[in-house]
């Protein structure tokens, strides 16, 4: 079974099922809420000029001379995106959120090509619980053994 990107949030939606989420009880960005398969931009990041203000501020108003010193969002990101749209989050076939343009732990990152819901993101995807791929929107198994969105199948005694 494979997940495939199927609700795209705007800004005020997100915050809204947020608010929702607190008044619950339960976390900001609660995996109760944010289910695989919704994808957001991030505004908070950065958005290019023009792009409608949702927020109060925003983290870099320009594009920084050097790649490495807004310490979160990869060089694809401003070689390709930064004057198109901000920064992208999706829940991930396991429930984890993944920020697909910021930089990586063992790399520069993913070069990210089209626009949500049909985005492809490369090379793999590696999060806690789940190693994948996502392409035009759709993430794979796991390809770790451990099912199909990333849970432990159960040991055979």
């Amino acid at each position: 079974m494979s997940i495939k990107i199927t609700r795209v949030l705007t800004e005020p939606e997100r915050q809204q099922m947020d608010k929702d989420a607190i008044e619950k009880g339960w976390y900001s960005n609660d995996r109760r809420v944010f289910l695989p398969g919704m994808a957001w931009h991030q505004p908070w990041y950065y958005a290019p000029e023009g792009w409608p203000d949702q927020l109060p501020y925003r983290m870099f108003k320009q594009k920084p001379a050097d790649f490495s010193a807004d310490g979160h969002l990869s060089e694809h990101y401003w070689r390709d995106w930064a004057d198109k749209r901000p920064p992208i989050c999706v829940v991930c076939p396991n429930g984890e959120q993944w920020e697909i343009d910021r930089k990586s732990s063992n790399g520069s990152g993913w070069v990210v090509t089209g626009d949500l819901p049909n985005i492809t993101c490369s090379p793999s995807i590696v999060v806690n619980g789940y190693h994948g791929f996502l392409a035009n929107g759709l993430f794979t198994a796991d390809l770790e053994g451990r099912g199909p969105n990333g849970i432990a199948r159960p040991v055979a005694a």
